[in-house]
């Protein structure tokens, strides 16, 4: 399976390339952070509902 996944990957364009590699590591990061985000966009939204 990952046999698969890596041939497609390097059959790919390398821009397209750099998108995946860039979107897992965006996601990854946010994963991490996630109740830091969660707690500013809570912190947002009393702020502006006062």
């Amino acid at each position: 399976m990952f046999k698969k996944i890596y041939k497609a990957f390097q059959d790919l364009n390398p821009n397209v390339q750099g998108f995946i590699i860039l979107i897992v590591i965006l996601i990854i990061g946010i994963i991490i952070r996630w109740d830091y985000i969660i707690d500013n966009i809570i912190r947002g939204f009393k702020y502006f509902s006062k």
